[in-house]
């Protein structure tokens, strides 16, 4: 009986996930799917009573995460008026890299002329002396819609594994009819510089970030909307109009439970807005 190889010792994956949506019959339908392991996804599901034009599909990660070496890509099309959301199974875990190369992780996303995209928020997992490169750019319409979360978690915390990886870079963008709405890059490298000291993490361990470009942005009381945020010893928290265009809030916390709280009682605020 063939031993079942532990993430350490696997052979590298090159995963790919490539969908299509398009608007058909007042529903949104997948018209095209191209799967390469270990990245799968569901069927597109209509169970958003709020909208029930909505596909909902979930992307699944059958590895268990990435391992040095990996390199998984997404590549999403959203067709004119065509409403998707998109729901990762799990966090993204990075395994360690004990023979000093990357992971990474591509998705880029097209968005037409009045459709919409909701990437559910999820976490980023680096182990102990992982290496994470994660690039994200989104090319949409001037009138389609954007809502997207991602958390990036210091480590397996209740492991007592906190910020010993070796390096994490994300790098997340937005063009809007082909000109940069967003350029957000991070860069931590815990084992050689102090991510606590004064403008950095400080005492937080959690990092959360919620998008949501609209064309009704400045419909949105961003001042009201600050004012509504739970800030406390735990949870630090910002929020900003970027250009009329889009909303950005951004957590620093210390609590996984209660990050999480706050960014879906966000997230659904936002999505009655994009539902109305």
């Amino acid at each position: 009986m063939a031993l079942r190889q532990s993430p350490a010792n696997r052979p590298n994956h090159y995963g790919e996930l490539a969908l299509k949506f398009e608007k058909r019959s007042g529903k949104t339908v997948v018209t095209s799917a191209y799967q390469l392991p270990p990245l799968r996804s569901s069927r597109a599901l209509h169970f958003n009573q709020k909208n029930p034009a909505e596909a909902t599909v979930y992307m699944v990660e059958t590895a268990g995460g990435l391992v040095a070496g990996d390199r998984n890509k997404y590549e999403i099309d959203i067709g004119e008026e065509a409403e998707v959301c998109l729901i990762p199974q799990s966090a993204t875990k990075i395994y360690p890299s004990f023979n000093g190369m990357w992971s990474t992780q591509n998705i880029d996303v097209s968005i037409a002329s009045k459709a919409s995209l909701a990437w559910k928020t999820e976490a980023i997992i680096p182990y102990d002396i992982a290496k994470l490169e994660a690039k994200t750019v989104i090319n949409m319409a001037e009138d389609a819609t954007l809502l997207w979360g991602e958390i990036l978690a210091p480590g397996r915390a209740k492991r007592d594994e906190i910020l010993q990886y070796n390096e994490v870079r994300t790098n997340y963008q937005v063009w809007i009819d082909g000109e940069c709405l967003i350029y957000d890059a991070l860069r931590f490298s815990p084992k050689t510089t102090d991510l606590e000291q004064l403008g950095l993490l400080e005492d937080h361990l959690y990092v959360g970030s919620l998008w949501f470009v609209t064309p009704k942005a400045t419909e949105i009381d961003v001042k009201k909307l600050n004012d509504r945020l739970q800030e406390t010893a735990d949870v630090k928290v910002g929020t900003g109009l970027l250009d009329d265009k889009a909303v950005n809030v951004r957590w620093l916390a210390s609590d996984l439970v209660l990050l999480k709280q706050e960014m879906d009682r966000v997230w659904e605020e936002f999505a009655n807005f994009l539902y109305e």
